[in-house]
C-alpha cells in the first residue's frame, strides 16, 4: 500500500489535501517519521545527547547523565514543522504542531544518583494522499490516507558508580542508568475508492489498526576524565599572560623610543581568567531489543454516498476486533565522545538500528519488506560566554548549534532514503540571578529524499520552542533537612 500511495503521489493524478496532508507521505512505512530527540536544547544541537550530561536539564538518550544533575528541572517543548515537498511533476506544502515532550529530572545523594521521568512521541502518522484513475463511465478516485503514532513514557535512575575528583574537579567518572520505557500508541491506515455513480460499482474501504501498549527498557554508561587539568591549564594561562605582558612591555618601549604619544598605543589584550580545565565525556546507550504486545483490528465494507456527503456502511467483507499479536523490536545501539569545558562543549555521535529484523506478527497488518538499517550521524556545539558565572542576559545565555545526517530506515522503489539537517538556537536566562530557568528558542533547516527515480523530495524548516524551570537556587528541593 505504502508503494502505490507514493507512485500516486509523485503522478500528476494526485495531490495532497486535509489536515492530514500537513505531515509527510513517506509516514506510511513503517511507524511513521521518527520523532528523535526528546528536548529542544539537544535538537538544537544535532540531536546530540549519548555524551551529554546537563546539569540543569534531562538527556534521555542516556540514563547515565542523570547523576550530573545539580537542581530539580521541568523541560516541555513544541515543535512546528512547515514542510514543502515536491517531485518532477507536482508540488506541496503543509505545516503541523507537535508537542516534543515533558521532562522531569531530580538529584539525590548528594550527586550520586539522579532521577528522571517523561513522556515524549517515538513517531509520528500523518498523511492523506487523493489518487485519480479513469474508469468506465468516469473517474474514481482513491483516497490513502494514515494517522497516530507510538509513544514513550519513561521512568529512569543513573548511578555515579565511581569517581576520583578532588577539590577543584579534577580526575574522572564513571556513572551508569537504565530506563524502563513504556510504549503506547496506535497505527491507522485507510484505504478507500470512489466509484462514479450509476455505473455498477461499489465504493469500497478498508481500515487496518494496530494498538501497541508493552514495556522495554534501556541502558547508558558514561565516563568523564581531564584532557588538560586544572593546575596544567593554569600554569599555561599563567605562562601566557607573562608572555603578553613582556610583549607589552616591549611594544611600549618601542612607541616611546619611536617618540609617540603614549595615550595612543593599543595595549596587548591580557585574559581575565585564570585557566580552565579541558575535559572528554565518552558515552554508551542501548534500547534493548524487546517483543512488543499488539493488537490488530482490520475492517472491510462497501459504502454508499449519501447526497449530503454522509457515508452508509452497505456490508462487510473482512472484520478482525483486536487479535492479539507482537512486534519484535530490534536492538537500537549509539555511541558519543564530547569535549567541553566551563565555557562550551562539542560533541560527536552516532546511533544504528537494523530496522529490517523487526517482526510485526499481528494479523491484518502490512509490514512489507521496505525497512533496512537505520544510522545517524551528528555534531553539535554550545558556547556560553559567562561560563559557569551568572552573567547578564547576553553572556548567560548558551548559543547552540549542530548537523546532522541520517540513512532513514525506509526504503522506497528500491531506493534507500537519506536525511540531512543543521540547526542552531539559543537558550535565554529567565530571573538568571536566582534559578537556571531558560526559554530556548531554535530551528532546523534540512531535507529528505530526492527528486529522481519517481521520489519525492522534502524539504522542511522546524521552529523549537521549549522551556526549562528550575527552583530557585536557595532552595533545595527534594533535600532532607537537619532541622526545621
Amino acid at each position: 500500500m505504502a508503494a502505490a500511495l507514493i507512485a500516486a503521489l509523485v503522478s500528476g493524478n494526485a495531490h495532497s489535501q486535509g489536515q492530514q496532508g500537513s505531515g509527510s507521505p513517506y509516514s506510511a512505512y513503517g511507524f511513521g517519521d521518527l520523532a528523535g530527540t526528546a528536548q529542544s536544547v539537544q535538537a538544537m544541537m544535532g540531536g546530540v545527547g549519548i555524551a551529554m550530561a546537563d546539569p540543569f536539564g534531562v538527556s534521555s538518550a542516556n540514563p547515565a547523565s542523570y547523576p550530573y544533575l545539580s537542581h530539580t528541572s521541568f523541560e516541555a517543548g513544541i515543535v512546528v514543522r512547515n514542510i514543502a515537498y515536491d517531485s518532477e511533476t507536482i508540488s506541496s506544502r503543509g505545516r503541523n504542531t507537535r508537542m516534543q515532550g515533558l521532562s522531569l529530572g531530580v538529584p539525590f545523594a548528594k550527586g550520586h544518583w539522579g532521577l528522571a521521568l517523561g513522556v515524549n512521541p517515538v513517531s509520528t502518522v500523518s498523511y492523506k494522499i487523493t489518487e485519480v484513475i479513469p474508469v468506465e463511465g468516469g473517474n474514481a478516485s482513491l483516497v490513502y490516507s494514515g494517522n497516530g503514532g507510538l509513544n514513550r513514557a519513561y521512568l529512569g535512575a543513573g548511578c555515579m558508580l565511581w569517581q576520583q575528583n578532588d577539590s577543584v574537579n579534577r580526575g574522572g567518572k564513571l556513572s551508569v542508568g537504565a530506563n524502563l520505557n513504556y510504549v503506547f500508541g496506535a497505527v491507522q491506515q485507510s484505504r478507500k475508492a470512489y466509484y462514479p455513480s450509476g455505473n455498477g460499482y461499489y465504493n469500497a474501504a478498508v481500515t487496518h489498526s494496530l494498538v501497541v501498549r508493552s514495556p522495554m527498557g534501556s541502558v547508558g554508561l558514561q565516563y568523564a576524565g581531564d584532557l588538560i587539568g586544572l593546575h596544567r591549564a593554569r600554569h599555561r594561562m599563567a605562562a601566557r599572560k607573562e608572555r603578553l605582558r613582556d610583549r607589552d612591555a616591549r611594544s611600549e618601549m618601542e612607541w616611546l623610543n619611536a617618540g609617540r604619544d603614549p595615550k595612543d598605543r593599543r595595549k596587548v589584550r591580557i585574559p581575565r581568567s585564570d585557566g580552565d580545565a579541558l575535559r572528554f565525556r565518552l558515552g554508551f546507550s542501548a534500547e534493548l531489543p524487546a517483543k512488543l504486545a499488539a493488537r490488530s483490528s482490520t475492517l472491510a465494507t462497501n459504502f454508499l454516498v449519501g447526497s449530503t456527503g454522509v457515508e452508509f456502511p452497505r456490508d462487510t467483507s473482512t472484520f478482525i476486533d483486536g487479535a492479539r499479536g507482537t512486534l519484535e523490536m530490534p536492538v537500537l545501539l549509539g555511541a558519543g565522545f564530547a569535549v567541553y569545558n566551563s565555557h562550551w562543549t562539542v560533541a560527536l555521535e552516532h546511533r544504528r538500528r537494523d530496522w529490517s529484523q523487526l517482526r510485526v506478527n499481528a494479523e491484518g497488518f502490512e509490514q512489507g519488506n521496505s525497512l533496512n538499517s537505520g544510522a545517524s550521524y551528528a555534531v553539535g556545539a554550545s558556547f556560553r560566554p559567562s561560563g559557569k558565572e551568572r552573567g547578564n542576559f547576553f553572556t548567560g545565555a548558551a548559543y547552540r548549534m549542530g548537523v546532522r545526517y541520517a540513512d532513514d530506515y525506509i526504503t522506497v522503489n528500491g531506493t534507500d532514503l537519506s536525511q540531512i539537517g543543521m540547526s542552531f538556537g539559543l537558550s535565554l536566562p529567565v530571573m538568571g540571578s536566582s534559578t537556571r530557568s531558560r526559554i530556548n528558542i531554535g530551528a532546523e533547516l534540512g531535507e529528505r529524499g530526492t527528486t529522481s527515480d519517481g521520489l519525492l523530495r522534502e524539504r522542511y524548516a522546524d521552529l523549537y520552542i521549549g522551556i526549562t524551570i528550575t527552583p530557585d537556587l536557595r532552595e533545595q528541593w527534594f533535600k532532607k533537612r537537619r532541622l526545621e
